[in-house]
């Protein structure tokens, strides 16, 4: 089954995950990296985070959050490459 390796910027930590439709947020949560979340809909915004490379799709769900250039909503896209992203503290 073909894999995305997830990176987060400034750190060594990577996820290697499956290639399936798991959304991001969740993909995050189940490997043990805190990031903020609420709504899990794309509504609040809380859980963006900013994808420095690679690509991702809204699957479903679009977000209505507000976003800024790059920002994408963990809560409702999945990774279609691999990825690197930069979490808010």
């Amino acid at each position: 089954m073909k894999k995305n390796i997830i990176s987060i910027y400034n750190t060594n930590f990577q996820i290697v995950s499956k290639k399936n439709k798991s959304y991001l947020l969740n993909i995050l949560l189940k490997n043990n990296i805190k990031i903020n979340y609420q709504c899990r809909d794309g509504y609040c915004g809380t859980c963006k985070v900013i994808l420095i490379a690679g690509k991702i799709c809204y699957f479903q769900k679009s977000p209505i959050a507000m976003l800024q250039k790059n920002e994408i909503v963990s809560c409702c896209c999945i990774v279609l490459s691999d990825i690197q992203i930069k979490l808010y503290k």
